[in-house]
């Protein structure tokens, strides 16, 4: 039993450090050495636990992926004919854990591909939510569904990283509205 907490606490300042050092560098590139020493172990510890950074990273996101899923569930997301508060409650659920941390992956094109993925869940369950009763090709709605979530998420990222002066509530009015609408409300305005 000792030996797992020992491996727990161990996983977890590697971890910790890697973090330490992703929030503190505007570069991806971070170094088994820069960890170990931010972790206090050394480079023969790190390999133990992890093959490479990156390694650490995959944990991260298979992790939080999980994590997403889990919480879209418990807000009712798969019960919803996709709601987009659902969808912004669970990601912000999500980041709230560390919000820094995920403005800062948010603000780094080389996470982008973690972005991706969560687009991708998402767009998987509105194709599954809303394709019964919808009356065209699996290929054309698949283009809908993309374009859809695409901008959602890119929305969600604008607003992540702080490039819009708007609350989370504001934000999904907006999407809510434009969701329904399209450039049709803004043309109404005109």
């Amino acid at each position: 039993m000792a030996q797992d907490r020992r491996i727990t606490k161990t996983k977890t300042a590697i971890r910790e450090a890697f973090f330490s050092i992703l929030k503190d560098n505007n570069s991806p590139k971070i170094t088994v050495t820069e960890i170990a020493n931010r972790a206090n172990i050394d480079r023969k510890t790190f390999y133990l636990h992890y093959d490479s950074p990156e390694a650490i990273m995959d944990e991260f996101y298979k992790s939080l992926i999980n994590d997403f899923l889990l919480i879209l569930e418990k807000n009712d997301f798969f019960d919803r004919s996709f709601d987009v508060l659902a969808l912004f409650q669970s990601l912000n659920t999500m980041i709230q854990r560390d919000i820094d941390l995920y403005r800062h992956i948010a603000k780094m094109p080389s996470y982008a591909f973690f972005w991706e993925e969560i687009k991708d869940i998402v767009k998987s369950v509105a194709i599954e939510t809303l394709s019964n009763g919808v009356n065209m090709s699996k290929d054309e709605f698949e283009l809908y569904a993309e374009f859809y979530v695409a901008g959602i998420i890119a929305a969600f990222l604008k607003w992540l990283r702080n490039d819009v002066n708007l609350t989370e509530t504001e934000v999904v009015n907006i999407l809510g509205t434009a969701s329904f609408y399209g450039f049709q409300k803004i043309l109404q305005k005109k």
